[in-house]
């Protein structure tokens, strides 16, 4: 019996080593694994964050040039509205003539295409 007892002993201290190295063995490579891929990703973050600041860069530079063309698009609709109001100045100015005066400001406005003596410019003329 004593045999088996220490036998017994022997296997149960032996079970108990195999099992402390195994746990502290494979520990370690799973704290350099990780430690591995901790790394990796701390470089796909800094490079997210160089390219994140790229864009930023990006985005300032065309709400730049938005605030620009906004500008430029307001000075040609303030132009527009001058027009049309100069326009509709001669057009008021025009519908209070009489047919006389209608016939005279039309005449004098174009009377270069009704002249008889001015030459045609055309160069296939005979």
């Amino acid at each position: 019996m004593f045999f088996k007892e220490r036998f017994f002993y022997i296997l149960i201290i032996a079970s108990l080593v195999y099992a402390v190295y195994y746990l502290f063995h494979n520990n370690e490579e799973y704290v350099m694994d990780y430690t591995l891929r901790i790394e990796i990703l701390e470089q796909k973050v800094d490079s997210l964050h160089s390219i994140n600041g790229e864009l930023t860069f990006k985005v300032d530079t065309l709400n730049q040039q938005i605030s620009q063309l906004d500008n430029q698009i307001d000075l040609k609709d303030n132009r527009i509205q001058t027009l049309k109001y100069k326009v509709n100045e001669k057009v008021n100015a025009v519908d209070s003539f009489n047919g006389d005066e209608l016939k005279r400001f039309f005449t004098e406005r174009y009377k270069q295409y009704l002249d008889p003596t001015t030459k045609a410019d055309s160069t296939s003329s005979n």
